[in-house]
């Protein structure tokens, strides 16, 4: 990171220069700006693509869930409450890790025993950049977007590349070229 006060290039992340001792800190922070950052950071998850939700109840079997994915070719199926509250999420690869490796029988088992319980959601509120971070940190493919306990929809990888190869890279081309 380049000094603003004496241009020396310090380390990323160091607070202070190590040539004149100026105050660094948060320099290194992203800041909305125009293009393509400046779109991740201001632009919320409520305007990406979203996909249709897939949801099951606790009891439905994981031999119905897998072939309810199938039909509606989604990797993912919502596990909701009798309330319609987000419960879990079972996925394509808890099918592998939770019913294929365990030898589980799909067909008397419920999917609530097999679901990553309690998952991590994001609002609707929330920049993709945030979402972005969450899903390559923590490996997941798909995101639940809950507004308090509503349910909005559910964020896949395809719809972040979607949005950013149509709305952001689409709409910034002029910025790229400069």
């Amino acid at each position: 990171m380049l000094c603003p006060y004496c241009e020396f290039d310090n380390i990323p992340g160091v607070d202070l220069c190590e040539e004149c001792g100026s105050d660094l800190a948060g320099l290194d922070l992203p800041e909305a700006s125009v293009g393509f950052s400046g779109r991740l950071l201001s632009d919320r998850i409520g305007a990406l693509p979203l996909s249709p939700t897939v949801t099951v109840s606790p009891t439905t079997t994981v031999a119905e869930t897998i072939s309810l994915m199938r039909t509606e070719k989604q990797g993912y199926a919502l596990v909701l409450g009798a309330s319609g509250r987000l419960r879990g999420i079972f996925t394509e690869f808890d099918v592998l890790r939770r019913v294929v490796r365990r030898s589980v029988d799909p067909k008397s088992t419920a999917v609530s025993e097999v679901m990553t319980p309690a998952p991590v959601t994001l609002s609707p509120d929330d920049p993709p950049a945030y979402a972005i971070h969450r899903m390559v940190a923590e490996g997941f493919r798909h995101l639940p977007i809950a507004e308090g306990n509503s349910l909005v929809g559910l964020l896949s990888i395809r719809g972040v590349l979607s949005y950013v190869q149509n709305d952001v890279l689409g709409g910034a081309r002029e910025d790229l070229d400069r």
